[in-house]
């Protein structure tokens, strides 16, 4: 997917279907059918001040199905589970553990409660506020991924699997995430903000650096060229293990953040892609 569109769509369909797949996630073609109208060509009277409008129909099956099949060719949108998505590709990575394994892999729309969760339980430790914020908006919205003219946004989760054979203690599905936002504007094209968490139970398992070598690979593959993450100088452990990965402190917010009635400074840390 090219997380900076131009929406140069020449066919007028395939424009108002991407919006509407983008606006509202995953979704049903027969959903998409009853949902899409396009021009009946005519101009009709309309008894209001304005002297005309145009008549929206919807497309006959075929002229919509010819619609999608030039978007999923293009490689802006793809089919899973029988919806419609916005497409982010990425082939799977795992990492084993004692008692199971964790598959590292986009974010689908199933996946959003145990996200939800991850992020809550992450910034409940009260050194990741971004995470929470982000966990805030995704609530509100009904897409995970955004690829539009003002802000791209796409996750990446890790799930756990526990092996059969092992009598581990239950655990949530998603037990880590990565989350990449870009805005949109031209000065800022070749940024990307990251946040990245992994749950207490699972930590220095090598969960959280091979999530961020993940998302740090796809943002490179989708022509970022920098990567930045903020967060306060209390979260000490996140900020070592940025520093182990490569990350450059850039510089400090002075008493950006209030955490427990006392100020914090926020640390702005970045790593240039190769």
């Amino acid at each position: 997917m090219s997380t900076h569109p131009t929406f140069s769509f020449d066919d007028p369909l395939q424009q108002r279907v991407y919006e509407y797949v983008e606006r509202n996630g995953a979704v049903p073609p027969d959903e998409l059918a009853r949902a899409i109208r396009v021009d009946a060509g005519g101009s009709q009277s309309k008894p209001a001040r304005s002297a005309e409008y145009r008549q929206q129909v919807r497309p006959s099956s075929d002229r919509l199905q010819d619609a999608l099949d030039e978007l999923k060719t293009d490689g802006y949108l793809l089919e899973t589970d029988g919806r419609l998505r916005i497409s982010v590709t990425a082939p799977e990575r795992t990492v084993e553990l004692e008692d199971g394994i964790v598959r590292i892999r986009p974010a689908r729309e199933f996946d959003r409660d145990g996200l939800v969760d991850a992020m809550r339980e992450v910034a409940g430790e009260e050194q990741y506020i971004v995470a929470e914020n982000v966990a805030d908006r995704l609530e509100r919205e009904s897409a995970l991924v955004r690829a539009n003219a003002d802000r791209s946004r796409v996750f990446f989760v890790a799930t756990f699997e526990p092996d059969p054979e092992t009598e581990s203690e239950p655990r949530s599905d998603v037990v880590g995430w990565l989350h990449l936002d870009a805005p949109e504007l031209p000065s800022l094209r070749h940024t990307a903000e990251v946040t990245v968490g992994v749950r207490p139970e699972v930590r220095r398992e090598g969960i959280g650096s091979t999530l961020l070598e993940y998302g740090l690979e796809w943002a490179g593959e989708a022509d970022y060229r920098k990567v930045t993450q903020n967060l306060p100088a209390t979260n000490e452990r996140a900020i070592e293990f940025l520093t182990e990965q490569g990350w450059q402190r850039e510089g400090e917010r002075e008493r950006q953040y209030c955490i427990d009635d006392s100020f914090t400074d926020e640390v702005l840390m970045g790593i240039w892609l190769e």
